[in-house]
């Protein structure tokens, strides 16, 4: 893939703040076009990681200020991104060991929501639980394949609750079954379509409602 500056492989202006940069970021993850594009994908984490964190996107900013344009033409955003993310070798190894800690923790908190809402068939509070670890661990996930985990969970929490209240208020017309038996199946097929991305590692597409 081509390198490109990496505002603009967020669709953003350089003068962008942290939520507009955090959405955009959002809406190119959520794409499943770009989700089957594993290096474009990986482009759009590396740009996020640096433009959401201040003092790398500082930084950044001051690199393509100053450096040479032929620089820039021959690659140099590339080692831009190296150069910042290695600039001190011991508290770059720390960070990272400390992100892949938090990444694997917010996996697991994701894993745990998905089983509360499998046992919502069962127990009906327990998606109540798993949607609060969902916005509890929102901010956490950003900048992650589990951040779209996350936007699947709080949809399919919320979708459910309207589909059950609905189907509960006109149970005795006999519809309210329907609705019911309806809104479980697309409960335990989102469940399961959501655990098996998140095994293989892959975010899940929160566009549509399958």
């Amino acid at each position: 893939m081509e390198q490109l500056n990496l505002y603009e492989i967020l669709g953003v202006s350089q003068d962008a703040d942290i939520n507009v940069i955090r959405e955009a970021y959002g809406k190119l993850v959520a794409n499943p076009d770009i989700q089957k594009d594993a290096e474009r994908f990986k482009a759009i984490g590396q740009a996020f990681e640096v433009l959401s964190h201040p003092e790398k996107r500082l930084a950044y900013d001051a690199a393509m200020q100053y450096e040479p344009q032929e620089a820039q033409d021959n690659g140099f955003n590339h080692t831009v991104v190296n150069h910042t993310e290695n600039h001190n070798t011991g508290n770059n190894n720390t960070e990272a060991n400390m992100a892949n800690t938090s990444n694997s923790e917010v996996k697991n908190y994701v894993f745990i929501a998905y089983i509360t809402y499998a046992l919502g068939l069962f127990i009906w509070f327990a998606p109540v639980v798993g949607v609060i670890l969902a916005y509890v661990k929102r901010d956490e996930a950003q900048g992650s394949i589990y951040a779209s985990h996350i936007d699947y969970l709080i949809k399919t929490f919320w979708v459910s609750l309207v589909g059950m209240l609905f189907g509960m208020l006109t149970i005795l017309i006999l519809i309210g079954w329907l609705i019911l038996v309806a809104t479980g199946i697309w409960l335990i097929y989102r469940v399961v379509v959501g655990l098996i991305k998140l095994n293989e590692d892959k975010p899940v597409s929160t566009q549509g409602w399958f």
